[in-house]
């Protein structure tokens, strides 16, 4: 994370962040924590994550972009086991609580 931080206030309906902020503690999460990552991902993304689009035309003009995205990557490749690998242990990490996992 950058060094320098920001406070974000923002109102919700009372059941609606309980039932979020158990939902996400089940998960190991904070609801400040989902918030980042939203944001992080918007940030990146240039829009919402996909799965957050209501309209199906632009869920899938995102789509074919990424995949173009990834077909036109000229860098170097990396074996499905390793990726899989280094996702379990990023997985296996986050369970621990591993804060850089």
């Amino acid at each position: 994370m950058a060094g320098r931080t920001s406070m974000l206030h923002v109102r919700v309906d009372e059941e609606l962040k309980a039932r979020a902020s158990q939902t996400l503690a089940d998960v190991g999460l904070s609801v400040s924590d989902a918030v980042r990552i939203l944001l992080a991902r918007v940030a990146k993304e240039g829009g919402l994550p996909a799965g957050l689009t209501v309209d199906p035309e632009t869920h899938d003009a995102w789509f074919r972009a990424k995949v173009r995205e990834a077909l036109d990557d000229g860098g170097p490749t990396r074996p499905q086991a390793r990726v899989m690998d280094e996702a379990r242990a990023l997985v296996v990490g986050k369970r621990r609580g591993k804060p850089d996992a």
